[in-house]
């Protein structure tokens, strides 16, 4: 072993928009914090913009707020960038041909792999947009066989896989159709596959907190939000795990270990009261960048 040892960042959730800029205060922060400690790579697993699959202009806006980032950063999209699994919708924005072209044009691929390498050290990140899972789009099929590829051509690394939605919250084998996590088929057949590929850890976001267990001897892992969180959740969620933040990862060669970065200057809006009335953020009224706070 050489002692040297791989840093990562994961980053979720921060629904940026240059027209609805609730949600902006904390990108300069993280900017600040990757400059004065770059990681090798940044990851941000999903919702990156406010509402991309009404507004285009909000990828726009995401990926270049994320084009200022001091290293190599990858992105993968979340039900606020390519909309949702028809099966699962919540908000009425299923995936489709033309939110999926917007994603492209303006992030990047749906879905990719990143290899690492420092001495001994070698990782490889692959990401996947988790709403084409069960989705019955063209696409499902070739992400899939993307996946099966990646893990066969790994070459003896260890995976990191990213998803937006998390694979299950709390019973891996529950049934439930819900928004909240992959439905029951999907997140079977990805679970199989990672766990006989080399997955280490499987890394989401979506609800915009911390959680981590272990399930088949891979990390099942949620960032926190760096925009908001809601503790009006029922069952309610510890304020704790759900302040903003994002997590830091390192890999030695042997160990994979994360922990949760939750800047001083970073704040924790909650947006409770809006999302028991309307259900979703996405009615905000705008607050363009420009305006006046008061």
């Amino acid at each position: 072993m050489t002692g040297q040892t791989l840093t990562l960042v994961h980053v979720s959730d921060t629904h940026l928009s240059e027209s609805h800029a609730w949600f902006a205060a904390n990108w300069p922060v993280f900017l600040d914090a990757m400059r004065n400690d770059p990681p090798e790579v940044i990851v941000t697993s999903g919702d990156l913009s406010f509402n991309g699959p009404a507004n285009a202009d909000d990828l726009a806006f995401a990926a270049r707020c994320h084009a200022a980032l001091p290293t190599p950063w990858r992105a993968i999209a979340g039900n606020h960038d390519t909309g949702e699994t028809p099966a699962a919708s919540r908000l009425g924005q299923p995936i489709d041909d033309a939110r999926l072209a917007a994603w492209r044009r303006h992030v990047g691929p749906s879905w990719w792999v990143h290899d690492l390498e420092k001495g001994d050290a070698r990782l490889r990140l692959i990401g996947l947009d988790s709403a084409l899972m069960g989705s019955d789009h063209r696409d499902e099929a070739t992400q899939a066989a993307f996946l099966e590829q990646a893990l066969a051509s790994r070459d003896g690394r260890p995976v990191m896989a990213f998803t937006h939605m998390p694979p299950f919250r709390g019973d891996p084998d529950d049934r439930a159709i819900t928004s909240q996590c992959l439905l029951p088929e999907p997140r079977r057949w990805l679970l199989d596959r990672c766990a006989g590929g080399g997955v280490l850890a499987i890394a989401s976001g979506h609800i915009h907190h911390h959680t981590a267990v272990i399930h088949r001897g891979m990390q099942i892992v949620t960032a926190p939000s760096t925009s908001f969180f809601n503790a009006g959740l029922s069952p309610p969620i510890d304020p704790a795990a759900a302040r903003t933040g994002y997590l830091r990862w390192t890999y030695d060669g042997v160990r994979l270990r994360h922990e949760v970065i939750r800047p001083r200057l970073f704040v924790c809006a909650d947006m409770s009261n809006w999302v028991d009335a309307d259900k979703t953020t996405t009615t905000l009224p705008p607050r363009p960048l420009s305006s006046p706070m008061f």
